[in-house]
Parts: structure tokens; C-alpha cells; sequence
């Protein structure tokens, strides 16, 4: 069996075939065979250069080669791409790639991915909330976000209520006033709903020190599921002094690459909650490897899921196969939303949990008609 051509579509972002808010362009991956098998992968947000990387040194690479050799496609690429850096538009287009390769595999085996990777860790899937949400904003209406969620069975979710105020000091320091109007948000979800609803805080990687600490030292009294990135990765000392004033869970995220990243933050000690992005980290391969490398520290993983329905459905293969997961991000307006347009069968959450996909591959289709849609390009390279 030889890779004979590989395909990727992107999306006019002014069409309402994805997620136009917030600009992140999808790049679908579509790996082809000489048998007319093909596999389907994802990644994104840039997508003229991911697709510049699939269309050049990718698919030079991987052409001609045998798709079940998932591993050593993936070693190659690394080491490849290790000779100038490895990360960037590269890696994210590897991990596309290697997702579509698992999705070749389960295919021609007849199993679900996660039955590749071990079988089934559980039979649900536990899900949260990241809020992108059209109809409630949580800094304006953060109860009726909450209890909206709580409706639909989901009790855990996540804000980001500092970032606003960053730009005023490129995150050099926080007054007492934004200090307390972005605790205002989980203050009032906290008197509402109790601990019926677990809150976790996205810094974006927004902050420096000081004030990453004093917004950390001041969320602790709310318990919040977890503090994510409030400090720009790279300095594993600053994250260490952070531990010391934040009393709370500490997340490393999707801003990590690769399994030697993810590695030094988590020898530091500092770490309790991973986050890898499978289609930014080195696709489902890296990602597995990443969790076993948790596993192996007592660490829990919560898989960083804010792309497409290719990601979520690989991010549901990952959670349902690997023993240590914590919660799979969701965010309901992509999953009852626009992630239908892409894909033929979507994987919504019910009662707060995912069930995990039970057809061959990823156990979902790319709407091939797309294909031949306005609003769509069509890039393809053959041997």
C-alpha cells in the first residue's frame, strides 16, 4: 500500500463554513491510497501556511510511503524538521497529517482509533464547556451561561475574565479595580450555582509575574478548577514561582509542542493539569505519548480541543483510550454548530459526557461535496 496523493481544503472565511469570529482557518487533510482508502485529518489556524508545509516538504517526505507506518512517518518528519526547528506551521501540519494517518489505519482494520490505542479506557467521555458562546457573554451574564450549561448536564466550564484588561499595560500589572471586576464573573457564578459548576480561568499568556501571581493568589478563593496559562511559556522558574503564590491546579497548554516541551514543564514539578492540542502537538502519535508521559507523574490530561470536528472527534479517540484523563474541552456552539457543515456525523455532548465514536477510523466523513463548493479550495499532490 503507497500514499499516492495527499488533499487539503480550506474554507473562505466569509462563507460560514467555520468558525469566522475569532479568524481560525480549518485545514481539512485528506491522505489518499492506491487501494482508494483514504484518511481524514485537521489542523489549523493558518491555513495558507500548514498548507505550504503539506504541499512541499511533507508531501516530498511521505509520498509513495506505506500509511500504516504511522510511527515512522512521524520519526522522519521530526527529525526532519528538527534541522531548522521544529516547531511552527510544520509540526502543526505533521500533526494533520499523522491524524489522518490513524484514520487510514482504523479504516482499513474495521476498528474505532481507540481501539488501536489500547482499547477503552471508559465507556463516557466527561466533557466542559470553553465559552465561545453566541448567546450568552460570561463576563455581561455569567449565571445564565452557567445555568444554561448545568441545564444540558455539563458542570464544568471556562472563562477568561482578565484578558481585557491586559492591553492597558501589555500585562505588566493589574489595578485592584480590573483586578476585581474580572473576579466579578466567577464571584457571581460561585454565589448562584455553589460548587455545582467548576470554573477553570484561561490567561492566554497575557501576564508577566507579578501580576500573573496577584491574579492567581486572588482567584484561589473560588477554587477554580484549574489556572491556564497566565505567564507565556518557556521560563519553567517563573511557572515555579507562580506554584508558590497560586495555591491552585496549574495547566500547561496547547502552547506546547511536541513531547520534549511538554517534557521539560512537566520535570519541573509545577505542573497538575496537561493540555496537549492534537493538531498543534505532533497529531494523535505525540499526543499519546505526551499522556503516558503524564501518566507516569501521577498527572492527569485534559486535551486542548478548539478547532474543527476532525480534532474533536481524535480528541474523543484520545480521552475514551488514554487512563488518566481529567475532561475533554467542548465548546457547544462548534459541535451543535458549524462543525456539522464539515463532517456527516457530528459528536455532541449529552448529559455533560461524549460517547465515544464507535465506526472505523475517527467514525465520522468529510461532506465530499465540499469538494466542488464555492466556498472551498482544493489543493492536491500527487507522486
Amino acid at each position: 500500500m503507497e500514499i499516492t496523493a495527499i488533499e487539503t481544503v480550506t474554507y473562505d472565511p466569509d462563507a460560514g463554513l467555520t468558525d469566522t469570529e475569532r479568524d481560525i482557518r480549518i485545514t481539512t487533510v485528506r491522505v489518499h491510497t492506491d487501494e482508494g482508502v483514504v484518511g481524514l485529518g485537521e489542523t489549523f489556524p493558518m491555513a495558507s501556511m500548514e498548507t505550504a508545509a503539506i504541499h512541499g516538504p511533507i508531501a516530498r517526505q511521505v509520498l509513495g510511503e506505506d500509511p500504516r507506518d504511522v510511527q515512522a512517518i512521524r520519526d522522519d518528519l521530526a527529525t526532519y524538521f528538527n534541522y531548522y526547528g521544529h516547531a511552527g506551521a510544520e509540526w502543526r501540519a505533521l500533526s494533520g497529517l499523522d491524524i489522518a494517518l490513524w484514520d487510514l489505519k482504523g479504516r482499513l482494520v474495521g476498528e474505532p482509533i481507540y481501539q488501536l490505542l489500547g482499547g477503552r479506557a471508559r465507556e463516557e467521555i466527561p466533557a466542559y464547556n470553553t465559552s465561545y458562546d453566541s448567546e450568552y457573554n460570561f463576563m455581561k451574564e455569567p449565571v445564565a451561561l452557567a445555568e444554561s450549561l448545568l441545564d444540558q448536564g455539563i458542570t464544568s466550564m471556562k472563562i477568561w475574565p482578565f484578558d481585557e484588561f491586559a492591553a492597558k499595560t501589555r500585562g505588566q500589572r493589574i489595578s485592584t479595580n480590573d483586578l476585581e471586576a474580572g473576579l466579578e464573573p466567577l464571584a457571581r457564578i460561585r454565589e448562584a450555582v455553589g460548587d455545582k459548576m467548576d470554573v477553570a480561568i484561561e490567561g492566554h499568556g497575557l501576564w508577566a509575574l507579578p501580576p500573573a501571581r496577584k491574579i492567581a493568589r486572588a482567584v484561589a478563593e473560588y477554587d477554580p478548577m484549574w489556572i491556564e496559562d497566565l505567564i507565556r511559556k518557556g521560563d519553567y522558574d517563573a511557572y515555579a514561582r507562580l506554584d508558590e503564590a497560586a495555591n491552585v491546579p496549574l495547566c500547561v497548554s496547547e502552547r506546547l509542542l511536541g513531547r520534549y516541551e511538554f517534557g521539560q514543564a512537566l520535570n519541573t514539578g509545577v505542573v497538575d493539569i496537561v493540555m496537549p492540542d492534537l493538531c498543534w502537538t505532533g497529531g494523535i502519535s505525540e499526543a499519546r505519548t505526551i499522556a503516558e508521559m503524564a501518566e507516569a507523574r501521577h498527572l492527569p490530561v485534559a486535551p486542548h480541543n478548539s478547532g474543527g470536528p476532525v480534532l474533536h472527534f481524535a480528541n474523543a479517540h484520545l480521552a475514551t483510550a488514554i487512563p488518566n484523563l481529567y475532561v475533554m474541552e467542548t465548546i457547544r456552539d462548534r459541535y451543535d454548530g458549524w462543525h456539522q457543515n464539515i463532517v456527516t456525523e457530528p459528536l455532541p455532548v449529552r448529559d455533560g459526557t461524549l460517547e465515544p465514536p464507535d465506526g472505523p477510523g475517527l467514525g465520522t466523513e468529510f461532506d465530499e461535496s465540499l469538494l466542488d463548493h464555492e466556498a472551498t479550495t482544493v489543493e492536491r499532490t500527487e507522486q
